[in-house]
């Protein structure tokens, strides 16, 4: 006995509908279960913030004047991706260095996560000289509505260097997620459901 064909183009879109509906469910278990870890972020072009209905950031820590760059992070490596090791300092966590595998990560930091970290000197506004580590994990965009979307954008414009942080959250395969972003004060979370 033969499958009619919209029988069988049915069980496909079936098939892929629970395909996807695992996938979110398997990426929220994973956001939910992992270490959640707050790091700074910055507005990241300040002309083109804002691009359909999400925020887009970059994760990003200017040092003080006379702070060495974090082992690792100061000429961009042959590698890609490495493994970034994260140290607390106070609520938030700062990058504290930069390996290629997981191990010697773990030596520089208590938390690592995949991604990669870059540390270039920068100019101040006065033409003075300072440093600053970006942070690169594979995201750079909260969605959002328009309303709200547009919202955070300015005020993330407004905020002051560490000011804006961004939740993630690090699962034990060293993945990062975005969990949300608390500017100004206030924390959006993703919420999918």
């Amino acid at each position: 006995m033969r499958i009619g064909l919209p029988v069988r183009i049915m069980a496909a879109a079936v098939l892929l509908a629970l395909g996807l509906v695992g996938l979110v469910v398997r990426e929220g278990v994973a956001r939910a279960h992992g270490q959640e870890v707050l790091l700074p972020i910055e507005a990241y072009d300040p002309r083109s913030l804002l691009s359909g209905h999400y925020l887009q950031f970059q994760f990003r820590e200017t040092l003080a004047a006379d702070a060495a760059c974090p082992p690792g992070t100061e000429t961009p490596p042959p590698f890609r991706r490495g493994w970034v090791a994260l140290a607390p300092a106070g609520a938030r966590y700062r990058v504290a260095g930069m390996a290629e595998r997981r191990e010697a990560a773990r030596r520089l930091g208590p938390l690592v996560v995949r991604g990669l970290a870059t540390c270039a000197d920068t100019g101040t506004p006065l033409g003075g000289r300072g440093k600053a580590v970006e942070l690169n994990l594979g995201f750079n965009r909260f969605h959002a509505d328009q309303a709200h979307a547009e919202a955070m954008s300015k005020a993330l414009i407004q905020a002051p260097a560490g000011g804006a942080l961004a939740a993630i959250s690090v699962g034990r395969d060293g993945k990062a997620r975005l969990k949300g972003v608390v500017i100004g004060g206030t924390r959006t979370d993703l919420d999918w459901f």
